[in-house]
């Protein structure tokens, strides 16, 4: 099979927001991969063009980030999801797999439990349903309204995610910026409907959306993310009949972008 080198990039109407993506056409099954907070699709680059070796892959830029909409009112996580899935059903990738990194994951639950005729596998990145007895972390590197130059920025992204390899801090200069009127950079990604998702979801109970996922799932977390108590692992054990989970030797939060070469190793495993 041909593996392409680049994605055509596209809109879809969803919902009445204009939604970005991003198309690996190849023959295979689908996957939808939907990326983390204060990230977009093209975050996903070099796991979407490796799989699209024998997958086809959509990568989706959420609401509020990359170059979909912004919204100027809070958005629940069901509507949420129901906009994701209006760009997967316009784009005919249903069943698929679906690959949901942080916020993308916390959305991949509750697609998978209210529409488990279209989810075939479900794999979740660094992410489960909370423990009330987990204490939450937060970043403590404050994001700034704008950077001066793209060296500022990097030093930024450097702090913030540390164990990025230099192929992901490359991909953050070239997709992850905008250039403002006045010739500085910000972030693509909102940081108002960052802080609305949050406020909207932080006490989310995921609980009964795990109860009613019944795909294959795995977990694959950072072995040094404080995201994912071992008490939600066990719990999902019990939940979800076919699930499994992998940690990550030497990754953040930030798997995919940390450990790109294992992130695609264990996903495939689990495919096969």
């Amino acid at each position: 099979m041909s593996n392409p080198t680049s994605s055509k990039t596209d809109y879809v109407t969803s919902a009445g927001f204009r939604i970005h993506y991003l198309l690996w056409e190849t023959a295979g099954k689908p996957i939808v991969a939907l990326h983390s907070m204060m990230m977009d699709a093209h975050g996903l680059d070099t796991f979407s063009r490796s799989m699209a070796k024998d997958h086809k892959v959509l990568a989706v830029d959420l609401l509020g980030h990359g170059d979909s909409d912004k919204p100027t009112a809070k958005v629940s996580l069901e509507e949420h999801t129901e906009i994701v899935r209006g760009v997967v059903n316009t784009l005919r990738f249903k069943p698929t797999t679906l690959v949901g990194h942080s916020i993308g994951g916390i959305i991949g639950m509750v697609y998978a439990a209210k529409h488990p005729d279209e989810v075939s596998r479900l794999i979740l990145v660094d992410i489960a349903p909370w423990d009330p007895n987990w204490p939450r972390t937060r970043p403590t590197i404050p994001t700034p309204e704008s950077f001066d130059s793209k060296e500022a920025a990097l030093a930024y992204f450097k702090q913030r995610f540390p164990k990025f390899t230099q192929e992901s801090y490359e991909n953050r200069l070239r997709y992850g910026l905008d250039r403002t009127p006045d010739g500085k950079f910000k972030l693509k990604a909102s940081l108002k409907t960052i802080d609305m998702l949050r406020q909207t979801n932080v006490d989310l109970d995921l609980w009964p959306y795990a109860e009613r996922i019944r795909a294959p799932t795995l977990l694959i977390k950072g072995a040094e993310s404080p995201t994912v108590s071992p008490n939600s692992v066990e719990k999902m054990k019990k939940l979800i009949r076919n699930f499994r989970s992998v940690e990550v030797a030497g990754a953040t939060h930030m798997v995919p972008q940390d450990k790109p070469g294992e992130f695609e190793k264990i996903v495939r495993e689990f495919l096969r």
